[in-house]
């Protein structure tokens, strides 16, 4: 009698104990993979958040540069503009009286 391809062949323990052990080599390799690549994924990680935090510094630098734009455009084309900062720094005019009031409460 011939046997066909659907009949198995039963090994008994020997044919589980192949199985459990194929099964604990490919358990072995996966971990062995992933120890060795966890130091990779940790400095990609690090690098990732460094990135984030460049990113988020470089927008807010970047507001910045369009406010101080913004200021520069003014102080040459607004001459009231150019006047209150001036007089922000201490300035007056020649024959302007400066008050100054200080704070009592501290």
């Amino acid at each position: 009698m011939t046997a066909s391809r659907n009949d198995a062949v039963e090994l008994g323990w020997v044919g589980w104990m192949n199985r459990v052990l194929v099964i604990l080599i490919v358990l072995a390799v996966v971990t062995a993979i992933g120890l060795n690549y966890l130091p990779l994924i940790r400095v990609n990680q690090s690098l990732r958040e460094r990135v984030q935090r460049k990113q988020e510094e470089v927008l807010k630098l970047e507001g910045e540069v369009r406010r101080m734009e913004t200021e520069i455009r003014a102080l040459k084309g607004d001459p009231r503009f150019l006047e209150r900062k001036v007089r922000e720094l201490g300035y007056a005019r020649p024959d302007e009286l400066v008050v100054t009031f200080k704070d009592v409460t501290r």
